[in-house]
């Protein structure tokens, strides 16, 4: 059975991604792309907002890849689907609407012949990796904090993720275990902050996309 797809965007946004219509198929519009449906949850939503995405690959994106099974291309759509969150470029609704996702080359490395997210700041990933544990772990749970689907889409290694969680530790906000983490005492008290960069983060995808729920 695949592991649940719960993951924090960059931009604050805790999300559930699943019934993804594996595998990907040829669109049916005529355009030169590849398509896989699923939906993206906003996690804790207490009014079901979500996203109905269609993602999107290029023929070209398919052949440097090789593969697009599952196995090969799930962490690649997760990350668009949360770098497309990140650039307020899709809405959380009540009601279905087909959202589209562009996988592209600009998440590839030629030269390198690899998946290659953008580089994020290591302020911006420590962030992440505390409302990471806030939301995933809020309830007592432990959190992976260095998965690597987190790792591919800061394109920063595991060895390095695991830096950044000791340096939440220095800070109080997280206690770790190996490489599970529990949220503290004083994450848990930041829960107001967390909860008004997840608002913003919706609400700057529902202004881009010009839609209400």
């Amino acid at each position: 059975m695949s592991r649940p797809l719960q993951f924090v965007t960059l931009s604050g946004v805790p999300i559930n991604i699943r019934d993804l219509t594996w595998p990907f198929r040829p669109s049916t519009s005529g355009a030169d792309w590849l398509v896989l449906h699923g939906r993206v949850d906003l996690l804790d939503s207490a009014e079901g907002l979500h996203s109905d995405v269609a993602v999107e690959m290029t023929q070209t994106m398919k052949e440097a890849l090789g593969s697009v099974a599952q196995e090969h291309a799930e962490s690649l759509v997760v990350n668009s689907i949360r770098k497309t969150i990140d650039n307020a470029q899709l809405a959380f609704m009540k009601s279905g609407k087909l959202q589209p996702v562009h996988i592209t080359t600009r998440y590839y490395s030629f030269r390198a012949k690899k998946i290659a997210f953008p580089t994020q700041s290591e302020a911006d990933v420590r962030e992440m990796l505390k409302r990471r544990v806030f939301w995933l772990g809020r309830s007592g749970n432990p959190v992976e904090i260095a998965d690597a689907y987190d790792c591919q889409y800061a394109n920063f290694t595991r060895e390095q993720m695991l830096e950044f969680a000791k340096q939440l530790v220095g800070q109080g906000m997280i206690r770790l275990d190996g490489e599970k983490a529990f949220a503290s005492d004083w994450l848990l008290q930041q829960e107001q902050a967390i909860i008004a960069a997840m608002h913003k983060g919706v609400e700057a995808g529902k202004a881009a996309t010009k839609v209400s729920a």
